[in-house]
């Protein structure tokens, strides 16, 4: 399997394209004018190029000719296609073509107004500025002021925001899941009356403010693969290429983990205040608590790098439920006519009972999860674990992990 590379000039070409891409096999060599790269598409050993001119595709796009189909077909066989004297209308054409019809992603590079159609056309576009003007970049979704960048834009900042995104959308499903679940488990207890144990205030909160720090921070800080690994080892982009980290399957482990730990969550804390004169708002404060750590214990456990961000952000979540339940339990709600929960943290937190109830349902309800990734790392590892660990062994051995790795080793592993 390989990715191709269809380059439509309009002009001279330029030879300014990135080593690093070159040598990782991803794009062939081509000019800044308008490159179009639809992925996966397979080859045979032997590495075959295809040049079309504007008159040629003339025929070829026309519906009449019935000439798309083979000429498609043909493309699967070439490691590059060059389209020269395209006009922008054709340029464009041939990405639709290649989206609909062999049903790709795509990305288009360019750098003048006649770009402008088919980066607006392809999935991702980029524009490059330069002597054409700022029209290209207008269009695109990103924007680069050297093709030379485009390695670094896909091998670094590709891989870690296909991973970012990934991972932040799953544990916004989980973290909800499991929400949602410890409020059905109660309604087993008041025979689906509507009833609900948590406050109002925490329900709407709850996303608002209490779990809202830690996930943005691995959207937006976290790194699973350090920057030089990413660009010594290209084929590590095959993991967003992919789709390894966000599959149907991660999807319903994460909802399956947060039944589970709604369970443990829930009936730990039944147990504890069962045959007791509890309140209500006394055992969904506690059950509240519990879950709330879980969240933010689950990111640390998901975090990929820490830094001062990730740190600040479990605490400041931490800090910002204790603060407001204490500010909120010291007010009287009875004269506005809502539940009262006045002093109930005080007296929750005074009590042995919720801090042995927290401090057992935490740790019960990580454990599957902590110790999955640990057997993971050890005996199951990912690429990008690989990758991290066979850096730290030559970091140990005072060898140049960058030396030691060949682009030309990673080139045949990335289509695998």
């Amino acid at each position: 399997m390989s990715t191709s590379s269809a380059s439509c000039r309009s002009q001279p070409p330029r030879p300014v394209v990135s080593p690093g891409l070159n040598q990782v096999g991803v794009f062939a060599r081509a000019s800044t004018q308008g490159d179009v790269h639809p992925q996966m598409i397979p080859r045979s050993n032997k590495k075959r190029a295809l040049v079309v001119d504007g008159k040629t595709l003339t025929y070829i796009l026309d519906r009449r000719s019935n000439l798309q189909k083979p000429f498609l077909d043909l493309t699967r066989y070439c490691s590059s296609v060059l389209c020269c004297r395209a006009t922008p209308l054709q340029k464009a054409y041939i990405v639709r073509v290649v989206k609909e019809q062999l049903k790709m992603r795509t990305l288009a590079i360019g750098d003048g107004a006649n770009d402008v159609s088919m980066i607006q056309t392809a999935d991702v576009g980029i524009g490059i500025s330069g002597q054409e003007g700022m029209q290209a970049v207008m269009a695109s979704d990103y924007a680069l002021s050297r093709f030379k960048y485009l390695e670094r834009l896909l091998l670094v900042h590709g891989h870690w925001c296909y991973d970012r995104l990934s991972r932040m959308v799953l544990y916004f499903f989980y973290k909800n899941a499991t929400f949602v679940f410890l409020i059905f488990w109660f309604q087993l207890y008041c025979g689906f009356s509507g009833s609900v144990m948590i406050d109002q205030m925490y329900l709407m909160l709850y996303n608002l403010l209490f779990t809202s720090l830690p996930p943005i921070a691995i959207g937006v800080y976290d790194q699973d693969v350090p920057e030089e690994i990413l660009l010594a080892r290209p084929s590590l982009y095959r993991q967003g290429r992919l789709g390894s980290v966000y599959k149907p399957h991660s999807f319903w482990i994460t909802v399956a983990d947060a039944l589970y730990q709604s369970i443990v969550i829930f009936f730990i804390s039944e147990a504890a205040y069962h045959d007791t004169d509890v309140g209500i708002w006394d055992f969904g404060t506690t059950v509240t608590t519990s879950c709330m750590f879980v969240m933010l214990f689950h990111v640390a456990i998901e975090t990929r790098s820490w830094t001062i961000i990730h740190i600040l952000s479990i605490l400041a979540s931490i800090v910002a439920f204790y603060i407001f339940t204490i500010v909120y339990n010291t007010v009287c709600l009875e004269c506005l006519g809502l539940p009262n929960n006045y002093q109930v943290i005080q007296q929750t937190m005074g009590s042995l009972v919720y801090w042995l109830v927290v401090g057992l349902s935490v740790p019960m309800a990580l454990l599957p999860r902590f110790v999955w990734r640990c057997v993971e790392t050890c005996l199951f590892p990912r690429d990008v674990t690989r990758a991290v660990l066979d850096k730290r062994r030559a970091t140990q051995r005072g060898e140049d992990f960058l030396v030691s790795w060949s682009r030309s080793t990673s080139t045949s592993s990335i289509f695998r």
